[in-house]
């Protein structure tokens, strides 16, 4: 599954729905084994597509965090295995999407990272909860830090598995897909529906829900989306 919306891969309505759609297809489809999850060209994914908030009326804003649920959370329950080849920057949105695949490798040089909170916005539960379910106890300092960090820093917190040359990431992540393919796919589908079954858990009571509520307002302030505006114009 390749991302290419846009020269940075940015996650905008309809390439999310993409996603989804092609989750909820793949899924029960016994031709598809494993999942390899990248970007096209030399980026992986530098997040969500800014204009798509501020270029349209504030009720869009709704729909894209909608839009980047169903994909992310649909990744992170797909029951088959996925493995995230970051070949390149992934950024905000693109780092939690990396973080909903089973494994993550990341190319050398490349650079990831949770930078919310460096941009102006907040995080969705369900992206907190995916960051979580990553690397542990390490993701709160890595909203809070809202850094990039390299391959080496990445690996080092758990936030990915496996620094890898760039010339053989591809190849490297499709050998670890077919090997987890290899697997029962019953029992890993089972494995993983246990393992996440906490963090899923938390995206249905009501204290989510509040709180989503709560970083709709904020994405839809026009504090907020005078940010986003910066942040998508060049500086002098």
């Amino acid at each position: 599954l390749t991302l290419a919306s846009d020269k940075v891969n940015a996650l905008d309505v309809a390439t999310l729905s993409e996603i989804a759609l092609y989750l909820d297809r793949a899924a029960p489809d016994p031709a598809v084994r494993a999942l390899v999850v990248t970007g096209a060209g030399s980026i992986f994914s530098a997040g969500l597509n800014v204009s798509e908030v501020l270029d349209h009326e504030k009720d869009r804003t709704g729909v894209l965090l909608d839009a980047l649920r169903d994909a992310l959370v649909g990744l992170f329950r797909f029951p088959k295995p996925t493995v995230a080849a970051i070949n390149g920057p992934a950024i905000a949105g693109g780092c939690i999407l990396a973080c909903a695949c089973d494994k993550r490798l990341i190319a050398e040089g490349a650079r990831i990272g949770a930078t919310e909170l460096k941009v102006g916005v907040a995080f969705p539960v369900f992206a907190v909860e995916l960051l979580r379910h990553a690397c542990g106890s390490a993701a709160e300092q890595l909203m809070f830090d809202a850094a990039l960090l390299n391959a080496e820093e990445a690996c080092a917190c758990g936030l990915v598995h496996q620094v890898v040359t760039a010339d053989a990431l591809a190849a490297t992540a499709t050998d670890l897909a077919a090997q987890l393919a290899g697997l029962d796919a019953p029992a890993y589908a089972l494995a993983k529906a246990s393992s996440r079954r906490v963090a899923l858990a938390v995206l249905d009571d009501d204290a989510c829900r509040r709180l989503d509520s709560q970083v709709l307002d904020h994405w839809q302030d026009d504090q907020t989306r005078a940010s986003l505006d910066r942040l998508r114009k060049p500086k002098a």
